[in-house]
């Protein structure tokens, strides 16, 4: 209801949820419908404090309208095996949790490792490749910790291999690109102990440290922008937001929890993979391993109050 700064509201996503399948619309509609709006929000502050940096971002990354885009090439397929969990879509959705503090011990196999990492890769059977309509810009560098059968390290996973050589020739001379496997988009940068940086370039948290390991998405920043236009901006972290979401679910199928980190240092996360420009950037951190459960939270079933 507020269309005017301060503290404008702007709508990014027109929803629709049937009971029943029935086809999509083949229009979008032309304008918003006809609201009663109800209600005044609360002030939550006497004072107000102006971001202008954050309206003037706002206003260069408003989309026009664009022409549907198609992808460059085919996506192509993870390879993964179907059915080897015994939960339901549903039950994962609804036990997702993000963990507080994990107890630097866990660890997981190499084959689970790359498999929840193929839950991420582009391809038919992708979450996150149907969400999007655009080709992948994320890529990951994996500060691994304790994956049974693979050195820890730093690595790299390219998303889509067009970026690869880019990605090679904007990072440190010294790192040694080995594949992990044959293909798998997954290669060895450096080897050794990384869990302290870890933490360090997650805003000095432990919980980068702690886990089985953690990750930083990478944006292919300056050539996404300059193939779109500036309000690609936004599409460069929903895209991240979306693989965090599916990091999430694949943690929480082998029995692990994931944990988001909005706090880093983009800078240092700079210095440590040899970028020295803009061409990359660090957009979102993660971190999946064994939670430590928080005894003062307590879990109430969905919709509880309602029994009372």
């Amino acid at each position: 209801s507020r269309t005017r700064w301060p503290e404008e509201e702007v709508p990014e996503t027109l929803l629709r949820i049937d009971l029943a399948p029935r086809a999509c619309p083949s229009v979008a509609p032309s304008g918003p419908p006809e609201l009663e709006w109800r209600g005044q929000p609360s002030r939550l502050s006497q004072d107000h404090v102006e971001w202008e940096a954050i309206e003037i971002a706002a206003e260069a990354a408003r989309k026009p309208r664009t022409l549907a885009t198609q992808r460059k090439s085919p996506a192509p397929t993870t390879g993964r095996v179907a059915a080897r969990f015994d939960a339901s879509f549903s039950q994962v959705v609804r036990s997702r949790r993000s963990a507080v503090a994990m107890d630097a011990a866990t660890s997981l196999s190499r084959e689970a490792f790359l498999d929840l990492l193929r839950g991420c890769l582009p391809g038919e059977d992708s979450p996150v490749d149907g969400a999007l309509a655009y080709d992948p810009r994320i890529h990951f560098a994996l500060f691994v910790h304790r994956v049974e059968g693979l050195e820890p390290g730093l690595y790299w996973l390219s998303r889509d291999e067009s970026a690869l050589t880019r990605a090679h020739d904007s990072m440190r001379q010294e790192f040694s690109w080995r594949p992990v496997e044959e293909g798998f988009p997954l290669y060895e940068l450096h080897l050794g102990n990384v869990r302290g940086l870890a933490a360090r370039l997650s805003c000095q948290q432990e919980i980068a440290g702690d886990g089985a390991f953690s990750l930083g998405m990478i944006a292919d920043f300056e050539a996404a922008l300059e193939e779109h236009g500036a309000w690609f901006y936004p599409r460069l972290f929903w895209e991240a937001g979306a693989l965090g979401q599916c990091l999430y679910l694949e943690a929480e199928l082998r029995g692990l929890r994931g944990t988001g980190i909005g706090c880093y240092f983009d800078d240092p996360v700079h210095a440590t993979l040899g970028l020295r420009d803009a061409s990359w950037q660090s957009l979102y951190h993660f971190t999946i391993g064994g939670p430590l459960e928080d005894d003062r939270l307590r879990t109430l079933s969905p919709y509880g109050h309602l029994d009372r």
